[in-house]
């Protein structure tokens, strides 16, 4: 088996490949069950003895489990801090994680669609993605590891409330779905908020792609389901899918009408940024994400030529300032990063 970060820069996950349906809106659907040992406190509140021996019984586990065999199991201590971030910028880890990677793991399947997290939050988190807008599928794919799990372990369970989680909005299923969804038509018109607004009063949460959600990057969200308790499997997937499938339909008339009102700036918006990213020898991280943002939109409007939007997710992903480093295979200061960024996307879209 090849170490993970021995040939990281040319492995893109396959839930990137653009393949899946709405894959010009939505970059990625992520289903995420929480699961938790019965015998040992939640994580935040174990001691490290007792998360040393969560750690050691779960990870013998995970090496037999089907889905994950042909993949990677990553001691998180003994990953750098680079590398840790990287693992974040992919949304393979979370936060908890990089602060504290002692007595913690994760494991990958080979194309980087399944994954277990181990003593982040809950003891575990069972994780399943899908390209495109495809919570059936990513639901699918969770359920299995679940179902794939040692049927030994005992997992905190109680018969009126259903799993027990670290976190509240965790609790009954341990469900939570979610989809990166590009909606830069909603932006520019003004309608972001609204459409926003609606959602979280329909108990979804709508957060952006920084570390702590609070920054919207190139009108990118990850829109989530926040209750479980109540509610089967099949329930909070069918209400997912109504819900921020209408937001697909309202993105796609937003940039029809943004069009239709002014189609010179909306061709300049989109070959400015193109041409940008063909020529400029320093590259924020910010710029990036929003020329990206609007090549995206010119490409799904048929402005710009057909362009696979798997160039663009791998493009979203390899900008982040993590994956440049490991790609030097040094730190990079602040101005060595821009033109290592700037470098990367004339590379990539000069042969596009």
């Amino acid at each position: 088996m090849i170490p993970f970060f021995d040939d990281f820069a040319s492995r893109i996950p396959g839930w990137l490949d653009a393949r899946g349906p709405s894959s010009d809106i939505v970059v990625s659907t992520r289903a995420r069950l929480a699961r938790n040992l019965r015998a040992f406190p939640f994580p935040h509140h174990a001691g490290e003895v007792e998360l040393g021996t969560v750690f050691g019984d779960l990870v013998r586990r995970l090496r037999d489990l089907t889905e994950l065999k042909d993949g990677w199991l990553l001691d998180m201590s003994e990953l750098d801090h680079t590398m840790l971030e990287a693992l974040q910028e992919m949304s393979l880890a979370g936060p908890d994680l990089v602060r504290d990677p002692a007595n913690r793991a994760l494991a990958l399947s080979e194309d980087m669609g399944r994954a277990v997290l181990v003593n982040e939050r809950d003891h575990l988190r069972l994780v399943a993605y899908q390209a495109g807008f495809d919570p059936r599928a990513a639901l699918a794919g969770v359920m299995a590891l679940d179902d794939s799990l040692d049927p030994t372990v005992d997992l905190a369970f109680d018969p009126d409330l259903g799993y027990l989680t670290a976190s509240p909005v965790d609790l009954g299923t341990g469900l939570h779905i979610s989809a990166l969804v590009h909606l830069p038509g909603l932006v520019l018109a003004g309608e972001i908020d609204k459409v926003l607004n609606a959602l979280r009063q329909l108990q979804f949460s709508v957060k952006g792609l920084a570390a702590d959600g609070s920054t919207v990057r190139g009108a990118l969200f990850r829109i989530a389901n926040l209750m479980t308790l109540g509610r089967d499997e099949t329930e909070i997937v069918d209400d997912f899918m109504v819900h921020v499938g209408k937001i697909v339909i309202y993105e796609r008339s937003a940039r029809d009408q943004l069009y239709a009102r002014d189609q010179l700036g909306m061709e300049d918006l989109a070959h400015r940024s193109l041409a940008t990213l063909r020529q400029a020898r320093l590259i924020t991280s910010q710029e990036a994400y929003d020329h990206l943002s609007n090549i995206r939109m010119g490409v799904g409007l048929g402005i710009l030529p057909p362009l696979d939007h798997a160039v663009l997710n791998r493009a979203l992903m390899r900008q982040q300032t993590a994956h440049l480093q490991l790609e030097a295979g040094r730190p990079l200061s602040g101005r060595e990063k821009t033109a290592a960024r700037a470098a990367f996307m004339r590379e990539l879209f000069d042969t596009e």
